[in-house]
């Protein structure tokens, strides 16, 4: 199964966190993804902190392995309309959380996260969760 590995499983992933480093690596590559909207959210981190170089290239290195999915018209159609389901509900979800489940449906692809209330009121979204706290 191929999967989209959200922005908290990469930042795991970079910090050596043993179980998603070990998960992570019984994954062809070419079975694993993230989106252009995780990359976004990485690259605020790294100019947002203090090592803005050093953290840039660890990214840059770290991305340059993943393919990386685009928002494209069939994820902004399936955005809209979670997003209009979920105003009616009157339940607001970020929209780059929205967008990520989005691109994700869009392939039929799983989603890697530990951010669970996050993604979890959105239909039909396969979710993995790899650890347990």
């Amino acid at each position: 199964m191929n999967i989209v590995m959200d922005s908290d499983m990469l930042i795991y992933f970079l910090k050596g966190q043993p179980e998603v480093v070990n998960k992570l690596s019984m994954y062809p590559i070419e079975q694993v993804f993230t989106t252009r909207i995780n990359v976004t959210e990485l690259l605020y981190g790294a100019f947002n902190s203090a090592k803005v170089d050093y953290n840039l290239t660890k990214i840059n290195a770290f991305l340059a392995r993943f393919t990386i999915l685009e928002f494209d018209r069939q994820a902004s159609v399936i955005f809209a309309q979670e997003k209009a389901r979920l105003k009616q509900k009157g339940i607001l979800i970020a929209d780059m959380d929205l967008m990520i489940a989005s691109i994700t449906l869009a392939h039929d692809y799983a989603l890697v996260t530990n951010n669970i209330k996050h993604f979890d009121r959105i239909n039909n979204l396969k979710i993995e969760r790899w650890l347990s706290n």
